[in-house]
């Protein structure tokens, strides 16, 4: 299995090689048309002075005349092969020295015959050597009309010689640049691969367990984001951990002391003669308040997984929301007058809304309780109902003891028990959250220490207004 590192380097590489390939044939198609339209250009610049002047000072006599009168000097001065060719196609003088019989009737020579000065050029490859040549022609007059054609050719040899060897320099230069740019890549590849080993090395801890080492961060880029993620999702599941197992200390300690209470009462019951009607019955009622204790922390357990897990489908049905807070509160009357503890409830008739009556009964009890609990003697704890246009607003107000700033931030994360000695398991507030979520509302706690705390909790309108 090939390595990111091979696969980065040979990408790089490959690329690379693909974009200098066609850089070289692009430079190559360039240099040669750039060489080639010189040498039409200068062909045709030479032919061009050379009919011009026959044209000026040669035409009042025939081609064939001026031939014979040898007045062949005003193009001796050229490096071209020059033919002179009737209008045929038949060679009646060649500066080689080497007269064809065979016709040349070729594209250049017959736009010349026709008249065209445009001069163009052709390029042909000779079939005994593969020579090319390029060939221009330019029509000769007498009087008026045109009595011959002017060839000039000239061999490239020269020039793709010259292509060839610029060619093979631009070849080399590509080879360098390659070998340089792979150098480049193989260096980019590490300086990339080294962060990114290291997040891999201390994803595999992670993976086996060992979430107390963090990755070491040496970039600013993706893979430094990525090591910061990761340490961040270790230092979560220490976090969690941690709160897990406290979590678990906590239920074990709530869960051994009713036992204890009900092993101790059951032993004292079965060793006793019964006679004592109300120490059996103080028994009875201690068992049946354990018993009791531990159904709650059973069903607030239950009830938390499921919430979790998400299998708990709520049941929604309007109602007064007014009258339902009363209806808690008459039932938390006993616990209240035991306390002292007075509460002003303030209902500005808020109109009635669609919510799960026993889920939110459940929440509503659980902040009452918490706010009764930590709520000294003789205190008042306050019940407002607000509504606008968006939310129903229940807010619950105690003077009790209040909650620190640090631990305010995770009163409402599970398995989180605060250090107040009347701190219950840890999960009481967090079921409560997650149901007022599943209704679409918020929770949301204010709290001072040692001046008391404010449990807001929002409800949608919905179409119920």
């Amino acid at each position: 299995m090939k390595s990111l590192k091979t696969k980065i380097s040979s990408s790089n590489i490959i690329v690379i090689a693909i974009t200098i390939f066609i850089v070289q044939i692009m430079v190559y198609i360039a240099i040669k048309e750039y060489y080639y339209s010189n040498l039409e250009d200068t062909i045709y610049g030479q032919i061009k002075i050379s009919s011009d002047f026959y044209n000026t000072y040669l035409s009042s006599n025939t081609v064939k005349e001026n031939i014979f009168n040898d007045n062949d000097t005003f193009w001796s001065n050229t490096d071209c092969r020059v033919q002179i060719i009737d209008l045929e196609g038949n060679v009646m003088m060649d500066s080689s020295g080497y007269i064809s019989k065979d016709r040349i009737l070729t594209r250049e020579v017959k736009a010349a015959a026709s008249g065209d000065t445009r001069g163009e050029a052709n390029i042909y490859q000779n079939e005994n050597n593969n020579e090319k040549i390029i060939c221009v022609a330019y029509p000769l007059s007498f009087d008026t009309y045109v009595d011959g054609i002017l060839r000039f050719s000239a061999s490239t040899e020269g020039i793709d010689k010259s292509i060839k060897e610029i060619l093979f320099i631009i070849i080399l230069l590509g080879i360098l640049v390659i070998s340089i740019a792979s150098t480049i890549s193989l260096f980019i590849s590490n300086s990339i691969m080294k962060p990114l080993k290291l997040v891999s090395v201390g994803a595999e801890k992670m993976a086996k367990g060992n979430f107390k080492e963090s990755i070491p961060n040496y970039s600013k880029d993706e893979i430094g984001s990525l090591a910061d993620t990761l340490n961040y999702m270790s230092e979560e599941i220490l976090k969690n951990e941690r709160l897990k197992n406290e979590f678990i200390s906590s239920v074990s300690h709530e869960l051994r002391t009713p036992l204890t209470s009900i092993k101790g009462w059951a032993i004292v019951l079965e060793s006793s003669d019964l006679e004592d009607k109300e120490e059996v019955r103080e028994g009875l009622k201690i068992i049946e308040s354990e018993v009791e204790r531990l159904t709650y922390l059973v069903e607030e357990l239950l009830d938390f997984s499921k919430l979790i897990s998400g299998k708990i489908t709520l049941r929604k049905e309007v109602i007064s929301i007014g009258e339902f807070t009363q209806d808690i509160l008459r039932q938390l009357e006993p616990k209240l007058l035991s306390r002292g503890i007075e509460v002003i409830f303030e209902d500005l008739q808020i109109k009635p809304i669609e919510v799960d009556k026993n889920r939110m009964k459940q929440v509503l009890i659980n902040i009452l309780d918490n706010a009764i609990k930590f709520s000294p003697n003789d205190s008042k704890i306050i019940v407002k109902l607000v509504e606008d246009e968006k939310y129903l607003t229940i807010s619950i107000k105690d003077y009790g003891y209040g909650i620190s700033k640090d631990e305010l931030p995770h009163v409402k994360e599970k398995f989180y028990k605060g250090r107040n000695i009347n701190a219950s398991n840890g999960i009481g507030l967090s079921i409560c959250e997650e149901i007022i979520t599943q209704h679409g509302g918020l929770l949301k706690i204010d709290s001072e220490l040692q001046k008391g705390t404010e449990v807001i909790i929002m409800l949608p309108r919905g179409d119920m207004r």
